[in-house]
């Protein structure tokens, strides 16, 4: 019944103060890029939208456990596809669970093998972890990790922008050739 209590606990923490602080600091390493990062970024995720934050991170490892259920390969793509939900919390505090899950999924579309590639690139950083007990983690390969997958992110975005621009484009020709045979 303690272990039962405890797992309890940690849940609650997880969701209630773990994730909200998850989208804080994804929202600094976001920052980084501009030179507007600062530790009170941190707290981001407690002060803008903290229900829905709270909510949608929830859901995220919620579904991820249950793909996971299914074996353990249908969660790790799940989770490659849910990858950007909290950069995005952390851009868009208030965009629906529904909108934050579809706009990850389309931005990981055709990028989850790449983002797994990236990923094993850190495996001897993961080593020196071990090695230092996690000291060169707080200190180097976490910011390193997570400063890399800002700028995945960041060029995802990018990525998918150019994308919607060259569809918008391709429409307005489709108009004006359709205006000029019909009109």
């Amino acid at each position: 019944s303690v272990i039962a209590v405890a797992m309890v606990i940690s849940i609650v923490v997880k969701i209630f103060v773990l994730n909200p602080l998850v989208i804080g600091a994804q929202n600094m390493f976001l920052n980084c890029k501009t030179d507007s990062a600062e530790y009170g970024d941190l707290a981001f995720g407690f002060k803008n939208s903290y229900g829905n934050i709270a909510k949608t991170m929830f859901l995220k490892d919620l579904f991820i456990s249950l793909w996971s259920l299914l074996l353990v390969i249908p969660g790790i793509i799940k989770g490659y596809e849910y990858r950007m939900v909290p950069y995005i919390l952390a851009e868009n505090p208030q965009m629906s669970s529904k909108d934050a899950f579809a706009k990850s999924k389309q931005m990981m579309t055709g990028n989850k093998w790449n983002a797994f590639v990236l990923d094993w690139s850190f495996f001897g950083w993961v080593i020196v972890m071990f090695i230092t007990c996690g000291i060169a983690g707080i200190f180097f390969v976490n910011p390193y990790v997570f400063l890399t997958d800002a700028e995945l992110y960041h060029e995802l975005k990018k990525k998918i922008s150019k994308f919607l621009m060259d569809q918008k484009n391709l429409l307005d020709i489709l108009f004006s050739i359709l205006s000029f045979v019909f009109l």
